[in-house]
């Protein structure tokens, strides 16, 4: 960049120079010719003045008529004075007389010096002084004036005087001019770039060097010029751009820190608030619980007072016991799937079968007394079915589907029914980037959402239930947990009545097909 500038700094200053010498070679060019030409109408003016004094009266005697008398010294007169021609006329525009070896142009040289007599002024006509000197062609000059006798004017002439010598000469000045203007402009293209560089393209190396060598520790990067001119502002700006820089750095910094600060909390609040309607879940479980685990413990106690007698062959103790083992491992099996439910979720996210998860589900569900009022039908009819994601999770967003889908039922007047249906929803175009997603619909028939609270049953602490019958997070928790697994949850009536819930989740990439 900077050999660029200096490259533009040079080119730019030589061409300046060189047309400034080329200006003042012009003027100069003009001004000699001026001198030049003017010294040689005054040797024609002089040639005239000698010329007039053998103007005599022709023999007509009629006072109008003139003649040049001593015609054998005219012409001697004439070459002596440099001229080519010399051509008078009287005020009649007749010719008087005609002297000279270069009188070959004598036609506008009659009308010039009658248009001197007639009018009393002096005439002057040169050919183009630059093509004379530049292309070589023959330069003339013309003089006409009138001629008087005893101040008074009885005829005019006109001397032709040739300009080559003086075209010569300046033209071989010329070449000398120009070699010196190329000089000039080379010694004076050098001091100009030695002064520009000190003056401009250095004290900009600096700036360059010192913005390329800057640390954030260091307080005045560019340091001020010793001169107070434009470098030692731009400087001074640098200076406290830099300086603007490292403040609203720090307070960029300090925002980012308060930002994940910030962050962690909102995760956190997240985490415990998935957690608190994940336990509200579990809780209503366990009321059921406690219910369908009375009964293998009454059975348990019954065999228990019946190995105590002795009386009982030894086969049917071996019996009661197997019974009671059985009765021992239902109890473990309850108890292990709702410690399952109850089990903290973590934040690791893997690839699990959303099929697997809803059997369990199933399964659960089946002993519940409290989800004795509806029937589950599972139509798991998707291909695939492996998504990445938190199983807990994901458990638990259903559970809450499962649960809300009981509580639509339960006040209803119709036998409770819940479908849970597993589908695919391809990709449109093979070469989207977007993967195929697993579609899950939880469709009940119970008494639906009415059209007012369809829009708002996503919203934290929003409950159509009765008080005390629901906390109004679950929809709100499972929305989030859905939104950060990159799937969506909507809620639709169904035709029928009742509601749909639909939950897209995207498929895992790089698995296979059940």
């Amino acid at each position: 960049m900077l050999k660029s500038l200096r490259t533009n700094i040079a080119l730019n200053l030589a061409v300046l120079l060189l047309i400034a010498m080329l200006l003042i070679d012009l003027v100069a060019l003009f001004v000699t010719q001026e001198m030049l030409i003017a010294s040689r109408a005054e040797k024609g003016r002089v040639l005239m003045a000698a010329l007039s004094t053998h103007l005599m009266p022709a023999p007509s005697g009629d006072g109008n008529s003139w003649r040049i008398a001593n015609h054998a010294k005219i012409n001697p007169l004439v070459e002596s004075a440099g001229a080519l021609c010399f051509s008078a006329v009287t005020l009649e525009g007749q010719k008087i007389r005609q002297a000279g070896l270069g009188c070959l142009k004598e036609a506008p040289m009659g009308a010039m010096a009658w248009q001197a007599a007639t009018t009393g002024e002096e005439r002057l006509q040169t050919s183009d002084l630059i093509r004379g000197i530049f292309w070589h062609q023959p330069g003339f000059l013309y003089l006409a004036a009138p001629l008087r006798v005893e101040r008074k004017i009885v005829a005019g002439g006109c001397v032709l005087m040739s300009l080559d010598d003086i075209y010569g000469q300046i033209g071989r000045s010329q070449h000398i001019l120009l070699i010196y203007a190329l000089i000039n402009t080379a010694v004076l293209t050098m001091l100009g770039i030695y002064r520009l560089n000190n003056i401009t393209v250095k004290p900009i190396q600096r700036l360059v060097k010192r913005a390329e060598t800057y640390r954030d520790l260091d307080d005045n990067v560019f340091l001020l010029e010793k001169e107070d001119n434009e470098f030692s502002q731009l400087s001074k700006s640098l200076n406290r751009m830099l300086m603007h820089l490292s403040q609203d750095k720090d307070k960029l910094q300090d925002s980012v820190h308060s930002l994940e600060k910030a962050n962690l909390d909102l995760e956190k609040a997240q985490h415990d608030l998935i957690r608190a309607e994940k336990l509200a879940s579990v809780g209503r479980l366990s009321a059921g619980i406690a219910h369908e685990i009375g009964n293998p413990i009454g059975i348990i106690k019954g065999y228990l007072s019946l190995l105590n007698d002795n009386t009982i062959p030894a086969e049917e103790k071996a019996d009661f016991i197997a019974r009671t083992e059985h009765e021992v491992e239902r109890i473990h099996s309850i108890i292990q799937q709702l410690l399952d439910f109850a089990r903290p979720s973590g934040k690791e996210q893997a690839v699990i079968s959303v099929h697997g998860i809803l059997m369990d589900l199933e399964e659960v569900c089946r002993f519940q007394p409290t989800l004795a009022c509806i029937r589950i039908q599972l139509r798991l009819e998707a291909r695939r079915d492996d998504v990445r994601a938190n199983a807990q999770q994901l458990r638990q967003v259903f559970l809450n589907l499962v649960l809300n889908a009981a509580d639509a039922v339960r006040d209803s007047d119709t036998e409770g029914e819940l479908a849970i249906q597993t589908s695919l929803q391809e990709v449109a175009n093979p070469g989207d980037k977007d993967p195929a997603h697993l579609v899950v619909r939880f469709m009940d028939n119970g008494h639906g959402i009415s059209d007012e609270s369809m829009t708002n049953i996503f919203d934290p602490f929003f409950t159509t239930k009765a008080p005390g019958k629901g906390t109004g997070l679950g929809l709100s928790v499972s929305f989030t947990i859905i939104e950060g697994l990159g799937g969506s949850i909507k809620a639709e009536p169904n035709e029928d009545g009742g509601t749909c819930m639909t939950i897209m989740l995207p498929l895992a990439e790089n698995a296979t097909e059940n």
